[in-house]
């Protein structure tokens, strides 16, 4: 599958939604960096607010756009990765940002300020979902098509051409198929967050609804999504023990990549971002953005 099956798959047309208006607010010191506010406005009506970290001085020209994790915590999105709220250990965007990285963080549909007003996260998401489906696109499309607009608008900012990604979980996910859909992402960390359908099945687990796209295993799965990266770089981590993503299917997608584009790392744990490996995770996706072919 190339990068066109993967959105025909997730339902994406590139060209059907645009950011028409941006806010920006004033910035505010938040743990040695500058934090500000940012609310997307989108062609289609809907909005995506964000939280803007930069830091006083760069390490590398190329932003980077942070995806937060699900982990059924509908109260929270954007505000995890920045270290705000809920834990500590899903500060990626707030790790990037120390390391002299400029990253944005968007709330995903249904997470933070973008809840449903009903109060129930996963009934929410799920009738989100299958009236997605109805219409012929997906959850997971709606979610890449956040991630794409969130790049439009760095990119602009940052004057940059390309950027980074990096995700945990449901943000390791949707990284994930952004990556295959989106040229202009060069680099990305996925962690615990990629495995295969055909895996999940048989291990009696169940994901949240953006991971089933229709027809995503006839069409060859997780391994045929992967074959659709092309002079990108990807680090795919995950736990060995991980009770969310049989390892079998970890490895599946890890052979699958063509050469040159993935490594991996396996860590002695389960569903986690262990500090240790964060800190690993951010030197690796600096010296990708910073690699000459960049």
């Amino acid at each position: 599958m190339d990068r066109s099956g993967v959105r025909r798959l997730l339902g994406i047309d590139p060209a059907r939604i645009r950011i028409v208006d941006a806010e920006v607010s004033a910035p505010e010191p938040w743990q040695g960096v500058s934090r500000s506010r940012v609310v997307l406005r989108a062609s289609d009506g809907h909005t995506i607010p964000c939280f803007l970290l930069e830091p006083e001085h760069l390490s590398t020209p190329l932003p980077v756009v942070a995806v937060h994790q699900h982990n059924g915590e509908f109260h929270l999105g954007k505000s995890e990765p920045v270290g705000m709220a809920g834990n500590p250990d899903m500060g990626y965007g707030l790790a990037l940002a120390k390391a002299g990285v400029t990253t944005l963080i968007p709330d995903l549909h249904g997470f933070e300020e973008r809840r449903d007003p009903s109060g129930d996260g996963t009934h929410d998401q799920r009738l989100h979902a299958w009236n997605l489906i109805a219409r012929g696109t997906t959850l997971l499309g709606a979610h890449v098509t956040d991630v794409s607009l969130a790049i439009d608008w760095i990119l602009h900012h940052t004057g940059a051409d390309s950027c980074g990604v990096i995700g945990h979980s449901l943000g390791g996910q949707v990284s994930f198929f952004s990556m295959a859909c989106d040229e202009r992402i060069v680099a990305g960390v996925l962690n615990c967050g990629v495995g295969t359908v055909a895996s999940f099945e048989p291990a009696g687990i169940l994901h949240n609804p953006a991971w089933y796209p229709p027809g995503i295993v006839t069409l060859g799965d997780s391994p045929a999504v992967a074959r659709a990266f092309h002079q990108q770089r990807a680090l795919l981590v995950a736990g060995r023990d991980d009770p969310l993503f049989p390892i079998s299917g970890v490895y599946e997608v890890v052979a699958a990549f063509a050469p040159g584009i993935a490594d991996h790392e396996i860590f002695d744990g389960g569903h986690e971002l262990p500090p240790a490996m964060l800190a690993h995770e951010v030197g690796w996706l600096l010296r990708e953005l910073n690699a000459p072919s960049k």
